[in-house]
């Protein structure tokens, strides 16, 4: 598989809650909670080492999830891919199935039922690649399985930047007009 160059990129990072210095991994962890998710982790060491500066083209746009616990990590990262943070793309509302927000207190930090998506940029100003503009920055939605993003994340990206190159990193399925790279899926590309 030859490596393409994405416009888009977007991306779902599988953070550990454990130390992050002393990681080994990708490592599965007991499930039960935030704390232990039903995936493989990494550390942050090793996300931020992914080549993505590699994939992407010379003016691209980057939405990145983090949570409030990993926002000081997940800045590191967009630094180390090539990115400067710009703004903050998405605020995701987490609710209940009773339409109620998810709010409580967890073993890391208040859990405010928000998660971010920020949005940074390599060469040119995001605002000059949108290609529609009032596109709203506020997600509710119920929360499904653990860590699944709303799809209509994807969907808004595509509408404020249009038809590019896009692929999801760290992807869990495949989706129309996505290229996908994670180790859950067959990859579109080698990274």
């Amino acid at each position: 598989m030859a490596n393409k160059k994405y416009q888009i990129i977007y991306a779902d990072p599988p953070w550990s809650y454990y130390n992050d210095t002393t990681l080994d991994s990708p490592k599965n962890v007991k499930e039960g909670g935030m704390r232990y998710p039903p995936y493989k982790v990494m550390a942050s060491l090793e996300i931020k080492a992914l080549p993505v500066a590699s994939i992407s083209d010379k003016n691209c746009v980057l939405f990145i999830w983090t949570t409030d616990y990993h926002l000081e990590r997940c800045m590191q990262v967009i630094e180390a891919w090539g990115f400067k943070y710009k703004t903050v793309g998405f605020a995701w509302l987490k609710k209940n199935k009773q339409g109620k927000p998810v709010c409580f207190m967890g073993a890391y930090t208040m859990k405010s039922g928000i998660e971010l998506c920020l949005l940074a940029t390599k060469g040119v100003d995001a605002h000059k690649l949108v290609e529609k503009y009032g596109v709203r920055g506020l997600i509710e939605s119920e929360r499904e399985e653990h860590s699944k993003k709303p799809n209509e994340a994807r969907d808004r990206i595509v509408k404020l930047f249009g038809d590019k190159p896009r692929i999801e990193l760290f992807a869990r399925q495949k989706i129309d007009g996505w290229d996908v790279w994670g180790n859950e899926i067959k990859n579109d590309i080698e990274l």
